[in-house]
């Protein structure tokens, strides 16, 4: 079984006959990266491979909570009562984490590195070092008492940012997206308009591939145990969108039968257990299909249906059910996208 989603826009520009498919790729924010295009004539791949890792490394050097000297770093170890001038792109993704964090009712919270740090899943003390032990319900209460993103009192017309002391910023869950989308927006400013860019696992295609076909990209599913029911594959044409997809699968600490994923719920300072064991979301924009995986996670299904439901969001939700089996459901906008 399977379905096809596609886009409610189609640009029939094909790329013109004798175009070359290219590809290239690296690593980058510890993971791994590709950009594929199509192109008629030659554009040396060196130029590309810099342009690209230009715009990595940018937003690397200001928003890494693995670099000591990031923007983002500098302002976390800053002291209480300071002001911080925030770099241009790094204000965008803030203006956009802060407006998700409202929206959600602080289910998307870009300031809540202290827990993630707390439950291993920082550049601190990592869930994989042998030193590591779950926090004591004291240390949650006392992360929780720092990630207050409306502290933080954000002017974005200065992008002047306020340090009240304690507050770590983690873009952790934004980021990557917002690297495809610099990545893909460079490319066209070098006049690649069919292209497929990837970060860890987050896509964002334009334009067709080879033949008039678009780019095409099956959504990532949660893995099974044999004997179970297989869920449908999901195949969509990513032509002006983006995708992301987060699951409780990827970073796990297990401890006596319990799993702690890695995603975090910033309202109670603790990793989700609500059995949702993916979300998938499509978007124009790989920066808000990075973060609305992540907030519509956090929610669960239900409430995260409703809020993708109330804004437009393409979505589909994997559900771990009592019976060991996976269920799915679908936002009104992605079934928009099957029709």
């Amino acid at each position: 079984m399977s379905r096809v989603l596609l886009p409610q826009q189609i640009d029939n520009a094909a790329p013109l006959w004798g175009a070359l498919a290219h590809r290239l790729d690296g690593q980058t924010m510890g993971t791994t990266w590709q950009v594929r295009w199509v192109a008629l004539g030659p554009l040396p791949e060196d130029r590309v491979r810099a342009a690209v890792q230009q715009e990595l490394d940018l937003v690397v050097n200001q928003m890494s909570t693995w670099l000591p000297n990031s923007d983002l770093e500098c302002f976390n170890r800053a002291s209480a009562g300071t002001q911080h001038a925030v770099p241009e792109a790094m204000a965008e993704v803030l203006q956009a984490a802060l407006w998700l964090a409202d929206v959600s009712g602080g289910a998307f919270n870009p300031a809540a590195g202290a827990l993630v740090n707390l439950w291993g899943f920082g550049p601190r003390l990592r869930y994989t070092d042998p030193d590591f032990v779950l926090p004591t319900n004291e240390a949650v209460q006392h992360a929780l008492a720092s990630n207050d993103w409306r502290s933080l009192c954000w002017d974005g017309a200065l992008r002047q940012l306020h340090q009240p002391g304690g507050v770590l910023l983690d873009f952790s869950a934004i980021a990557k997206g917002y690297a495809v989308d610099r990545v893909s927006r460079r490319l066209a400013g070098m006049g690649l308009q069919h292209t497929l860019v990837e970060v860890g696992g987050e896509l964002r295609g334009q334009g067709m591939h080879l033949g008039g076909q678009p780019w095409w990209v099956d959504l990532e599913a949660p893995p099974m145990a044999p004997g179970f029911s297989v869920l449908p594959t999901t195949r969509v044409a990513l032509h002006g969108l983006s995708v992301a997809t987060s699951g409780d699968y990827r970073r796990v600490y297990t401890q006596a039968g319990t799993r702690w994923p890695h995603t975090i719920d910033p309202r109670n300072g603790r990793p989700v257990g609500h059995g949702l064991a993916s979300v998938s979301v499509l978007h124009p924009e790989c920066l808000w299909a990075d973060a609305w995986s992540t907030a519509l996670t956090v929610l669960g299904r239900e409430d995260g249906m409703a809020l993708a439901t109330e804004h437009g969001i393409a979505a589909l939700f994997v559900q771990r059910e009592a019976d060991g089996n996976l269920s799915e459901s679908i936002s009104p906008a992605m079934h928009a996208l099957a029709d």
